[in-house]
């Protein structure tokens, strides 16, 4: 049985990529659940819409006077969520979704193992021990357990990056991610608001060994799932497996 979460939906313009995304996962979501919409001073069509959407029951409405961009829209989100909601998912506005497990689907590693704290669709790697990359935020869901333990995104990454931060401190405190390989969930086309606005920043890169060192790892390259990962045949899950329980 699926366990009460809060969606948080960051939306900026893209009125199309927007309806869709809300549409759908009105269409495929359990009203049990609540919907966190956070729009970041769109331009009225988008605001306009988002505005008549107060009327549903499990729907909370943020509107900014300005764009407060990804991690600060999301931590918004985050604070307003039902205290009952068990689980927390970051839902990018240009994804669509399918199914009606969707919620299941992302909920039942947490429910089986109880460390891992964090899963989503899409999973990026990177060649560095020991997370070896992490959840891409456009589909990231997260126990609210650790967010109680670990705290908000790091607002330092406002654009890109912080849900690789706070994977790191999830690790630390013994919190593994998992990824859903179930590629027929939702699609996320990507980068709407930046393409659809003319909208480009600069990505702040994180420093990936300096923040690993400064969380109290000894970080290093890992070769064996680089060659791998360039091959085709990693897979991270087969890495997780190994440290679940």
């Amino acid at each position: 049985m699926e366990k009460k979460t809060s969606i948080i939906i960051v939306t900026y313009n893209t009125l199309d990529y927007v309806k869709k995304c809300i549409e759908s996962v009105l269409l495929h979501t359990s009203k049990s659940h609540e919907i966190i919409i956070v729009d970041n001073a769109s331009e009225n069509p988008t605001k306009n819409y988002v505005q008549g959407l107060g009327n549903n029951e499990n729907i909370k409405i943020i509107l900014n006077n300005e764009n407060r961009l990804w991690s600060p829209a999301n931590n918004q989100g985050l604070k307003h969520a039902s205290a009952d909601s068990e689980f927390l998912l970051l839902l990018n506005s240009d994804v669509e979704v399918f199914k009606n497990n969707w919620i299941t689907s992302l909920q039942q590693p947490m429910l089986k193992w109880s460390n891992v704290g964090i899963t989503g669709t899409q999973y990026n790697f990177d060649p560095v021990w020991p997370t070896l990359g992490a959840i891409d935020g456009c589909c990231f869901m997260i126990r609210r357990k650790l967010v109680n333990e670990i705290g908000l995104l790091d607002e330092r990454y406002p654009w890109n990056g912080a849900g690789s931060v706070f994977t790191y401190n999830a690790w630390k405190k013994g919190w593994l991610y998992y990824h859903i390989e179930d590629q027929t969930l939702l699609i996320h086309y990507g980068k709407r608001s930046r393409y659809s606005n003319n909208f480009q920043l600069k990505n702040q890169k994180v420093p990936k060994f300096e923040v690993l060192r400064q969380i109290g790892f000894k970080p290093k390259y890992a070769i064996i799932p680089y060659f791998k990962n360039k091959l085709g045949i990693f897979n991270i899950n087969d890495y997780l497996n190994r440290k679940i329980k």
